[in-house]
């Protein structure tokens, strides 16, 4: 009898473990393609205007120079990459063809080309390379960092409605075909050219490989033309497809909506729009849509200088002013797309690459100070379906990207608790949502335990959670005691990452 109890009791348990157990999270409306969640991680990275708007001081090249104003006298293009490697930017976007259609590449679609170029004659003769792109491919490789390209779409070179008078009656003077009504196909020619750089391959026959492939909208003429951009993109997609596509709307990645390097306190993932329908506002995209139909996260184009190009006129912004910018795009769950123009000889400026480095140092200095260590003492207000294994709050700081602290699906507000072992002067705190699940979270605010015992809110404002947060504060707090909670959230909140920036003495940042 005693036997037939303990079993029917063994049997109930067994059964009700099953009836309240729950399945891992399910994905929470749109989520990542894994192309979107590796670009995400790249986080900060460097754009290069060059071309002959270098030599011009123009921005968008409607004087249409020939191309032997493309002449750098020491290009290097391991210097660049170098240098962006060492100032911690992941990768670079070279522009292969600005507004002025004047190509970088060795391309057979056009005789507008660096190519044709005096600057290009002489390397031949001496047996170097005159294709920038393959160049700048090659040491982005060589120096472990990724690899992108612009092309631009409009094309002043082939509009009729922007005048030429420097190049009538030279090889230059091609045919006017941009523009729904002009003659010819630009869009088949785009296409040749697009093909042309994401076929790529380095001089040993290795093929290039693109994380990135920007696809402007700007035009500055009054000549209509209608792109294929469902032509473009498929392109891309057969021959990249890891690249991420950026466009005012996406499809993978969009614009923040303004070119001064920040973004809103609150910004969503996604939107409810196409590169294809009507464009938002800056001030739209600075914010997002929230549950919106399409994950297309925000990537902030910002500059070093004043212009996209460079010009010896314009200051260069200071590594202090990097650091704000900074805090104002990754530190809001958006990529900064960061322009380091090279100088006419080349060159990144000595004065520009000061400003990285000092940008680095800061960064450094700021945000490699997490005192939390995966063997800390976690606790939160529930778990999902009790599995402390997979779900418990020690998930959130084991530094690991498919770990995540999560409760039951009924469940969107909730806490965690971090017990630092000793007294720490905290200043600052990252944290993550996992995002491959989908972004859920719209409130957070982070306390911090005082000499008393009491919890005090130290960052209370926290919206959008997103792909990373950093709040820092603006003055260090003695605690050892951290606790975070989500005060809204659209579905059972996932938190993948909680770091806490602090030291053990109280000197400040």
């Amino acid at each position: 009898m005693k036997y037939n109890t303990c079993m029917r009791a063994a049997i109930w348990l067994w059964l009700f473990s099953i009836a309240t157990a729950q399945d891992a999270p399910a994905p929470y409306l749109q989520v990542p393609s894994h192309r979107q969640l590796e670009w995400q991680k790249q986080e900060l990275y460097a754009f290069l205007h060059f071309g002959p708007n270098t030599f011009t001081g123009e921005e968008w090249g409607r004087s249409q120079s020939r191309p032997d104003i493309f002449n750098p006298t020491g290009l290097d293009t391991d210097q660049w990459a170098k240098l962006l490697a060492e100032a911690g930017m992941k990768g670079m976007i070279l522009t292969a063809k600005h507004h002025d259609g004047m190509c970088l590449w060795n391309t057979s679609t056009t005789a507008y080309k660096i190519g044709n170029g005096s600057w290009a004659t002489k390397r031949v003769q001496t047996g170097l390379d005159i294709d920038v792109v393959r160049m700048a491919a090659a040491s982005a490789k060589k120096y472990g960092i990724k690899f992108g390209v612009y092309l631009s779409p409009w094309d002043i070179h082939r509009d009729p409605a922007m005048p030429k008078p420097g190049l009538k009656g030279t090889i230059y003077d091609e045919p006017q075909i941009f523009g729904d009504s002009s003659p010819g196909d630009y869009n088949a020619l785009y296409v040749e050219q697009l093909t042309e750089l994401v076929t790529m391959k380095l001089a040993d026959g290795t093929p290039i490989e693109l994380f990135e492939v920007w696809l402007d909208g700007a035009s500055g003429s009054d000549t209509v033309q209608t792109f294929n951009w469902t032509g473009f993109r498929d392109v891309i997609r057969q021959h990249q497809p890891n690249a991420v596509m950026w466009g005012h709307q996406g499809p993978d990645a969009r614009w923040v909506g303004n070119e001064d390097g920040f973004t809103l306190p609150t910004n969503w993932h996604t939107i409810s729009r196409t590169q294809d329908d009507v464009h938002y506002s800056g001030e739209e995209l600075e914010l997002g849509v929230r549950d919106g139909r399409y994950w297309t996260p925000s990537e902030s184009d910002a500059r070093i200088r004043d212009g996209w190009f460079y010009h010896a006129d314009e200051p260069s912004k200071s590594g202090a002013a990097l650091m704000d910018m900074y805090m104002k795009t990754v530190g809001r769950s958006v990529n900064l797309l960061l322009d380091v123009p090279p100088d006419p000889r080349g060159l990144i400026a000595d004065i520009d690459a000061a400003n990285l480095k000092e940008f680095a140092r800061l960064r450094n200095a700021t945000l490699d100070r997490n005192v939390v260590t995966p063997d800390l003492k976690t606790s939160s207000s529930s778990v999902r379906a009790g599995d402390m294994d997979s779900y418990g709050p020690s998930r959130a700081i084991d530094g690991r990207e498919d770990t995540y602290w999560a409760m039951d699906d009924d469940e969107s507000t909730g806490w965690i608790e971090l017990d630092l072992d000793t007294v720490y002067c905290v200043d600052g705190f990252i944290v993550q949502e996992h995002v491959a699940l989908g972004q859920r979270i719209g409130g957070y605010t982070i306390d911090a335990m005082d000499n008393g015992g009491t919890y005090r809110a130290v960052v209370s404002n926290g919206t959008s959670m997103g792909y990373k947060r950093i709040d820092l504060l603006d003055k260090a707090v003695e605690t050892s005691q951290i606790r975070l909670r989500i005060t809204r959230a659209n579905a059972v909140p996932l938190v993948q990452n909680l770091q806490v920036l602090g030291s053990r003495n109280c000197t400040g940042r």
